[in-house]
């Protein structure tokens, strides 16, 4: 399509030939298809794709892996060329599955958040469909009204109180009016009046607006420039995982030269201490680390998406296992936001009806069905069944000027032409209405009965041409119920020591009833009005008392927030409106509601529920302590093998023995530790106390006391098994190679049982079934079957320095290391006893 021109300066009719578009219907879907390919997606920079072989080049370039290969090159120099390509083999054999395991946990990231790309309401075919904003082409008709964040720059076609903040691109705070009015050609960006631009923001109003331009042709592309996306920062947890792992490889290069230095002054050859010392570098140095971390938090984050969350920012997963408060909203959250007019009160039914559903704020939908504020809906639908059909309303009352919603009084106001009067009328916050209307000592009473029952209760209100003061027309009063499972979802929450709260614009007696019936804890109600009288101390002292606040601003909202952080606690907060942002960003984590939720709000979250329930936020905190607890299990185990390891070399050296284990053997080891390390714990189930335990201390270091003393026990207990088989057979034959093979045999099956006890922490394994990870069965399987092959096929036994033994003597192995490990078995069972 041609480059338009000062578009502003054109009238509808010239703007409608010019796109070539229709303003009442939009784009026909064919249209808008063939328009795509022309002008390409509607995005400022094209994320990169994210490929196997950029995650496998960017592993290869890692120091630790460039260090592995090096020790493999070096190793070449003294030892056999089978063995060198062998560990050339192990090291790509372990690279290729961590790195097709991390692509894709990238992909499946990459997929959910294209799941979570911003929509935006257009005219399709004459209905109102919702799209991905990347998918807007010039001509769409966009569908403006509060919250929405334009998604290209769009000519206006109506506006009734439209005002849009354009500080994105201007840098002017103040929110800018809209008009549809013609503009000079030669006016200037920020006077452009009858624009609205990709990154502006709706504050309040309504309107249509027609595109005309999209992606890089946008005022926001334009000086978006050459700007590229920039990846995602590393996590914490990643980032505490890779320099914990820099860290080790020095513990691992001074026992890798430590062991073969004392060996040759006990005088072991010097050529086979070499070789030693460096396949014990190549089994020692952790290299998989941070690669485990990412697996983790991908393979989260698609578990997330299964229970209706999305994470926008990978640190969310990581956070979510050390929440301490949940702060909710109200409305379509813990109640189903299914509004049922419960009752009503009025001087005038169908004059209350009849405004009510005047105002209602919805559209139709591609089904023909309409699309707008629950409590609208339910007022419509009420007119109609009084005979007052909306669109016949519509033609009787003629809109002079939609003032929209006034967030600090929280009512909507417009302005009507009817019979020759001007009608000026609102709706909303009832005693924001009452403040502005004459004195109605009936309709005071009605809502005092409404208030004191829980109901949630707006009024409607008139005056005619000049009047000073409305005239109040009624009450209508909603009830919402409990959305299903959130009452057991808020008893899991305090059993798992999470303290949930209610941050609601409601009443307070509408909030006190929900709380009741959702079960929060009622310990009184804090209003906005007390919070505006209170200090920041004072504050700070109330959110320790409180769980339900009511008539919160958006303001005193972030505050709340705020003096919960400055307790420590750490909060995860709802918000569904524009005016929630604030609140979402000072959160640790940010959860906006993927029905109801403005884009604003979507954009400042770092989590999207896609059904906007409670419960979801619940399986969230679950799936983040489990994510934490199988990190904690995987390195606890790893690290317990490179000290088993290690200690396994390093007692026969002292007592002046042959080594355990010949170079090629620990290479083998090498490759079943780490694929055990990589994948089988990353899909660890839950164990079934995690909701029954405290949340975990973010400020607490990764590698306690709890963790170090898994590790030492854990290498402890398996060379112990090594070495005690190792001796014995040494001892009773005088075969090094016999010694060697028992050995071999006992570790293969020593750091599966090792790896079987530490697939839970507190739960005994009785409790989860030996078996039930599919995970560790066929890694398993895959362990055994090695391990027979090598013993009976002559040409892999003589390559690993392997003698023949029986059947017999494996399996009295297999039970020595069952019983060498099962010491952790016995000690689950006795904490829970006490």
């Amino acid at each position: 399509m041609r480059k338009l021109d000062a578009i502003w300066s054109m009238d509808k009719k010239a703007v409608q030939s010019a796109l070539n578009s229709d303003i009442s219907k939009g784009l026909s879907s064919a249209e808008a298809e063939k328009r795509l390919k022309e002008s390409g997606l509607n995005k400022i920079t094209q994320s990169k794709t994210i490929t196997f072989w950029d995650i496998l080049f960017e592993e290869i370039k890692e120091p630790l892996i460039l260090l592995l290969l090096t020790i493999g090159v070096i190793y070449s120099v003294w030892g056999k060329i089978g063995d060198t390509i062998t560990i050339i083999f192990v090291i790509l054999t372990v690279t290729l599955v961590e790195v097709y395991t991390e692509y894709k946990a990238k992909k499946s990231i990459e997929s959910l958040r294209k799941l979570a790309l911003p929509t935006t309401w257009v005219m399709r075919d004459g209905k109102a469909v919702e799209i991905e904003t990347s998918l807007i082409v010039p001509g769409d008709i966009l569908i403006l009204k509060n919250g929405v964040k334009i998604s290209a720059d769009a000519r206006v076609i109506d506006a009734s109180g439209l005002e849009a903040d354009e500080s994105q691109l201007t840098g002017e705070s103040m929110g800018i009016a809209k008009i549809a009015d013609l503009m000079p050609a030669a006016t200037g960006l920020h006077d452009r009046t009858n624009m609205v631009h990709m990154g502006s923001i709706i504050l309040k109003g309504k309107g249509t607006a027609m595109v005309v331009n999209t992606g890089m042709d946008t005022e926001l592309g334009k000086i978006a420039g050459l700007t590229q996306e920039a990846r995602e920062p590393k996590t914490p947890l990643q980032k505490s995982m890779k320099q914990l792992s820099k860290n080790l490889i020095w513990i691992a290069v001074v026992f890798s030269v430590l062991i073969p230095v004392l060996g040759v002054f006990r005088g072991l050859p010097l050529k086979d201490m070499i070789l030693t010392g460096l396949s014990l570098s190549f089994a020692t140095i952790p290299e998989e680390m941070p690669i485990i971390v990412t697996m983790l938090l991908g393979l989260g984050s698609v578990n997330l998406s299964k229970k209706n969350v999305l994470i926008r920012r990978t640190q969310a997963a990581e956070t979510l296992g050390s929440v301490t408060v949940i702060a909710t909203d109200k409305t379509g959250t813990l109640t189903e936001n299914k509004m049922s007019i419960e009752k009503w009160a009025a001087k005038d039914e169908q004059l209350l009806f009849t405004i009510g559903a005047l105002m209602a704020d919805v559209a139709y939908d591609s089904e023909g069905g309409f699309l707008g504020d629950p409590m609208d809906k339910a007022v419509i639908d009420k007119a109609q069944e009084m005979g007052l059909e909306r669109k016949e309303i519509l033609n009787r009352y003629k809109l002079i000027q939609d003032l929209g919603f006034d967030e600090n009084r929280k009512v909507f106001q417009s302005l009507y032409q009817n019979e020759g009067k001007t009608i000026t009328v609102l709706k909303g916050a009832s005693e924001s209405i009452f403040s502005m209307s004459r004195q109605d000592d009936e309709m005071e009473n009605k809502l005092k009965e409404s208030m004191s029952i829980g109901y949630r209760t707006i009024a409607v209100a008139y005056k005619v041409d000049s009047e000073k003061f409305f005239t109040i027309i009624g009450l209508i009063c909603f009830d919402d119920p409990i959305r299903e499972g959130v009452k057991e979802a808020i008893a899991n929450s305090n059993g798992a020591g999470v303290r949930v709260i209610m941050i609601t614009g409601d009443h307070a007696s509408t909030a006190k009833r929900v709380a009741v019936n959702a079960g929060i804890k009622v310990t009184g109600v804090l209003t906005g009005d007390e919070i505006n009288r209170m200090s920041p101390e004072s504050l700070s002292a109330a959110v320790k008392k409180y769980n339900i606040f009511a008539r919160i601003s958006p303001e005193q909202k972030l505050n709340i927030v705020k003096a919960l952080r400055e307790n420590g606690e750490v909060i995860a907060v709802t918000g569904d409106g524009i005016n929630d942002a604030p609140a979402l960003k000072a959160a640790d984590i940010g959860i906006s509601m993927g029905i109801s939720g403005t884009d604003v709000a979507k954009e400042a979250a770092d989590m999207i529920l896609t059904n906007d329930s409670f419960t979801s936020i619940v399986d969230a905190i679950q799936e983040g302590r489990r994510l934490y607890d199988n990190l904690s299990k995987c390195v606890k185990y790893y690290l317990s093998c490179k000290v088993g390891l290690i200690i396994s070399f390093l007692v026969p050296v002292l007592f002046n023995m042959p080594l355990p284990f010949s170079p090629i053997q620990i290479i083998i080891l090498e490759l079943f530790m780490d694929l055990a390390a990589s994948t089988s714990f990353v899909a660890e189930p839950a164990e079934s106390d995690l909701l029954k335990r405290k949340p975990r201390d973010p400020k607490e270091s990764f590698m306690n006391k709890n963790m170090m003393t898994g590790i030492f026990s854990g290498g402890i207990t398996l060379s112990a098994a090594v070495l005690a088989v190792y001796f014995f057979s040494w001892f009773t034959t005088k075969d090094l190679a016999t010694a060697q093979t028992f050995a071999f045999i006992i570790w293969l099956f020593g750091h599966v049982c090792l790896a079987l006890n530490m697939r839970t922490n507190h739960v005994p394994l009785t409790k989860v079934r030996v078996f039930s990870s599919r995970s560790f069965n066929i890694w398993m399987s895959g362990v055994v079957v090695f391990l027979l092959i090598a013993l009976n096929v002559p040409v892999l036994s003589d390559y690993l320095k392997l003698t023949p033994v029986g059947i017999l003597p494996v399996i009295c192995l297999a039970l020595v290391a069952v019983l060498a490990t099962f010491w952790m078995e016995v000690l689950k069972h006795f904490k829970k006893q006490f």
